[in-house]
């Protein structure tokens, strides 16, 4: 016997199990190109590893990995800014393991290669040991595909969707609001908000990685 949603607790576990079911699908969503507040982009740092890489002065090498950190703490921070968690990090002074540590709980693919790049920028900084050619080339190497595939979640990413379940007689709407850090669900029949999370809330992380799964759903 199905229950329509106001006969049920509409929260987290709730919206797991709705979505994790065969017959919940995205009617629709919404898509936005977004653009962090930043002069320097993530490709732009790129193109001066590249560039420092290629050109051989005396502290080339040492420039494009610079360069490259630059880059991924750049997308970081532009994920972070789409997930409306941007002003909450710099808030708690987050610093790059940890930016690692969020990503990967929201299930963004965030290889542990990547804190081997930070780990060389560090002892580039505070031991001075100079990076060699392979080194700095598969840093970039890893660098560029990180970049272009977490791009998904900035060119053209979904903010909204409905997801629905005519069998089960559910159809709500959702909104990532990353400009204004919350996350709403509603139902879709007369737009009344059954939950309305912002970014300051325990629950916030929990919200954000359900709504990130909703991409799998995406046809």
């Amino acid at each position: 016997m199905s229950h329509s949603p106001e006969a049920r607790k509409i929260d987290i576990a709730f919206l797991h199990e709705f979505t994790n079911k065969e017959e919940c699908l995205l009617e629709s969503w919404g898509s936005d190109n977004i653009q962090p507040p930043f002069d320097i982009t993530p490709k732009d740092f790129l193109y001066y590893a590249e560039y420092d890489l290629k050109n051989k002065y005396a502290h080339h090498l040492i420039n494009s990995l610079s360069n490259i950190k630059r880059a991924i703490d750049c997308q970081f921070d532009s994920l972070l800014y789409g997930f409306g968690l941007l002003e909450k990090s710099k808030t708690q002074k987050w610093n790059f393991p940890t930016k690692i540590d969020c990503l990967n709980s929201l299930g963004v693919i965030s290889p542990r290669i990547l804190l081997k790049i930070n780990q060389k920028r560090n002892l580039l900084e505070h031991e001075y040991i100079r990076p060699n050619q392979i080194e700095v080339e598969d840093a970039l190497d890893v660098a560029v595909l990180f970049i272009v595939y977490t791009e998904k979640f900035l060119l053209n990413a979904m903010v909204d969707c409905e997801p629905s379940n005519d069998k089960e007689g559910y159809w709500l709407e959702v909104k990532l609001d990353y400009k204004n850090n919350r996350i709403t669900v509603s139902k879709r029949r007369d737009k009344e908000t059954l939950i309305e999370i912002n970014v300051n809330s325990e629950e916030y992380i929990k919200y954000l990685k359900w709504f990130i799964s909703l991409y799998e759903l995406m046809r």
